[in-house]
């Protein structure tokens, strides 16, 4: 996975606000601004190793190269372009073969293991750890360890596989599969108070994948694909961050796209607030394919109808 640095602000992959200056009232009679969710910042230690941050990004995705790195390319959002400079601090490699990227409004980034090249390097014991790289210093350290199945399943490599967050609110919203097995879903979506280190709300017997928070409905949501199936569901967050009601589907991806079944990597929205669903195939097994064989939706919102249709 990749995140894209820019001057004014950071683009997470998995998440993106609208930008459109309109205003929206929530369930809680709160007013929503399209632009709230658009606080993340760049690591001002970007800026102290000599990189310019315009054209630099984070990324986990080296299939030579264990852990997080610090790269700079010779053209802005091009991912062919030329790396012009690589760095990786000593600490970077601690969590071993990482995969989610996602940078706070302070500047912080946070990530977590996932086996997609071996598990020599990654304990399944450690794949339910968040890691936080300190936006000043660089230094990466374990942030802290979700709950853990009672068992661990050595046929389910998998622990945290997403992450979000939630600007206004300071939540950190992470999706673990740990404890699942072939015929049972036991992962979770924890709510996560970033200063306080605490579990604030969960969602239970959920594997969510490719998370990502809109407003475009008047309400803060949170839009999620299922690991198990090709659905995308969504649930309301109240003024707290918490998960408010349980989760609906949305719409699904099945039957659409060349392959029929895929499975959610990212959910976003662009400048029209519609929802771009990048779909992938997946399976719980640990495979690491030469090539990606991706396909992009988008998803419009009928106002009318109250539904999402997919635009062609």
């Amino acid at each position: 996975m990749k995140l894209k640095l820019h001057k004014n602000g950071v683009i997470i992959l998995l998440i993106a606000g609208c930008l459109l200056p309109v205003f929206l009232t929530s369930c809680n009679e709160e007013v929503v601004d399209f632009d709230a969710n658009n606080c993340k910042k760049n690591a001002p230690f970007v800026k102290t190793m000599g990189f310019n941050a315009s054209n630099s990004f984070f990324s986990t995705s080296d299939v030579k190269t264990m852990g997080l790195l610090l790269l700079q390319s010779d053209q802005p959002g091009n991912p062919n372009a030329r790396i012009t400079k690589t760095y990786q601090h000593p600490s970077w490699k601690k969590g071993g073969w990482l995969a989610p990227i996602l940078v706070d409004d302070a500047g912080n980034i946070f990530t977590s293991p996932a086996p997609f090249i071996n598990i020599l390097n990654n304990p399944i014991v450690n794949n339910n750890t968040i890691y936080r790289v300190d936006g000043k210093t660089g230094v990466m350290e374990e942030f802290m360890r979700l709950p853990f199945a009672d068992s661990i399943n050595p046929q389910n490599p998998y622990g945290i596989i997403g992450m979000v967050y939630l600007c206004e609110t300071g939540t950190l919203y992470v999706s673990s599969v740990a404890g699942s097995r072939l015929h049972e879903e036991n992962g979770h979506i924890y709510a996560i108070d970033l200063k306080s280190k605490k579990i604030i709300d969960q969602i239970t017997h959920i594997d969510a994948m490719g998370m990502g928070i809109t407003y475009t409905t008047g309400k803060r949501q949170l839009f999620f694909g299922n690991g198990r199936n090709s659905d995308i569901k969504s649930v309301v967050l109240d003024a707290e961050g918490k998960f408010s009601g349980s989760p609906d589907i949305a719409f699904t991806l099945a039957n659409l796209g060349q392959r029929g079944d895929d499975k959610v990597r990212r959910i976003r929205s662009d400048h029209s607030c519609n929802l771009i669903v990048h779909g992938i195939e997946f399976n719980f097994n640990l495979i690491a394919p030469r090539e990606k064989q991706e396909t992009i939706y988008k998803f419009v919102y009928d106002e009318e109808t109250k539904k999402w249709t997919l635009s062609l």
